[in-house]
């Protein structure tokens, strides 16, 4: 929850309907922002929960006698149109409805601070999920679309891939996989008489992938190769069965 100053007077802004309800559980939370009146709480086009502070007119400016509605929040202000989105961080000046100084994407990408949904994304990412499905269990919403957009705008920003290697460095901690083991495993497995070349060198990319000794995107990706393998399967990297994972690579790729 962040808070802004308005004509002298604070406002809240929740970053989910879960955290409005824990503070406010007995106010009533309009969904479709388009409706809201002065003094009720909305519901924006990304999830967030922020008070309207004033609902006007716009008159249209080629058909008399015709007006929109628009809604002021501390946020920003909106017209109320199906077309518009109601999403983002706050605007710098709330009383105009042009563009931001920048555009939420470019908001989006350099935001510093991660937010509780990002933090749910890269978990879900890390566990092997496909971005958009990430993106779809992380955030309210059910427009495919707009989840591989934004999940892609998520993986391009430092932020939350740092927050994905942390939860796959946890992952492999859980399962004793470091950089030493790994080491120590590659020198093992390439001295041994029984294993295939080509099974050897086919399990060490993959592990050096995991480890993080290539890059980020990388490591990322094969994680997901990583959570498809059993449990007997995981126990052969403990004991040096190269087939068995052989076998496992291979059955994760049909």
């Amino acid at each position: 929850m962040i808070k802004r100053k308005v004509a002298g007077k604070e406002y809240e802004i929740f970053e989910s309907i879960e955290e409005f309800e824990n503070n406010y559980p007995n106010e009533k939370l309009v969904h479709n922002w388009r409706d809201g009146n002065k003094d009720c709480w909305v519901k924006t086009d990304d999830g967030q929960v922020c008070p309207v502070l004033h609902r006007g007119e716009l008159r249209n400016g080629t058909v008399e006698g015709v007006y929109n509605y628009y809604i002021r929040t501390p946020i920003g202000s909106f017209v109320c149109r199906d077309s518009v989105k109601f999403e983002g961080e706050p605007r710098k000046n709330i009383y105009t409805f042009g563009a931001q100084d920048k555009i939420p994407y470019q908001i989006k990408r350099d935001r510093k601070k991660a937010t509780k949904r990002e933090f749910l994304f890269a978990k879900y990412v890390a566990k092997g999920d496909d971005i958009k499905d990430a993106f779809l269990k992380a955030y309210p919403t059910n427009n495919e679309g707009y989840a591989d957009s934004q999940a892609k705008i998520l993986m391009n920003t430092e932020r939350v891939r740092s927050l994905i290697r942390e939860e796959i460095d946890k992952i492999l901690n859980e399962a004793e996989i470091t950089p030493l083991y790994i080491l120590n495993k590659i020198k093992d497995i390439v001295e041994s008489v029984d294993a295939k070349d080509s099974d050897k060198v086919s399990l060490l990319k993959e592990l050096v992938s995991i480890s993080g000794m290539k890059d980020t995107e990388k490591r990322s990706e094969s994680v997901t190769v990583f959570q498809g393998f059993s449990n007997d399967q995981l126990a052969a990297i403990g004991g040096g069965e190269t087939k068995k994972l052989a076998e496992a690579k291979r059955e994760l790729k049909e």
